[in-house]
């Protein structure tokens, strides 16, 4: 019964879905990925993302994390900060660059296609109250460059 009622007081809490339980898993889409890495190990994960707001009370999104992997290595991972306003039930286009450092790269001079895999999450805040809404993208993306895969396996 005590459970009954919690669970009643919750349901209005903001960004609260009731109808929905799988609004936030659904509430981020991926346009477009783009990784470019350097000879020197410096390079740059470009994030484009649609992010939808599945409740009637008006948000900001303030973060967006991510792991990259690529062939199945984990290479990367981090988070950013951000400030956007999204309206009750709206919609906003996101663009996110993440700046990415690894060990310097051999590579070679022609792209070759590898397996690229993003997850990840966008933070979207209701007052004092958090909802991540996550988002997983594999693409096969050229890279001329990408950082030493040979080793143990990333988390």
């Amino acid at each position: 019964m005590l459970a009954l009622l919690c669970g009643g007081l919750l349901s209005g809490c903001l960004g609260s879905v009731p109808l929905r339980p799988r609004a936030y898993d659904e509430a981020v889409r991926v346009d477009a990925v783009a990784v470019d890495f350097k000879p020197d190990g410096s390079g740059v994960l470009d994030l484009s993302l649609r992010v939808t707001n599945p409740s009637s009370d008006a948000a900001s999104v303030s973060s967006v994390d991510f792991e990259l992997r690529v062939d199945g290595r984990r290479v990367a991972s981090g988070t950013q900060q951000v400030a956007v306003a999204l309206s009750p039930e709206g919609a906003v286009p996101l663009r996110v660059f993440f700046p990415l450092a690894s060990e310097p790269s051999p590579g070679g001079a022609e792209p070759e296609a590898r397996k690229v895999r993003v997850t990840g999450g966008v933070v979207l805040r209701f007052g004092g109250t958090e909802r991540r809404a996550p988002f997983d993208v594999t693409r096969s993306l050229s890279l001329s460059h990408v950082p030493p895969l040979n080793g143990p396996e990333g988390d």
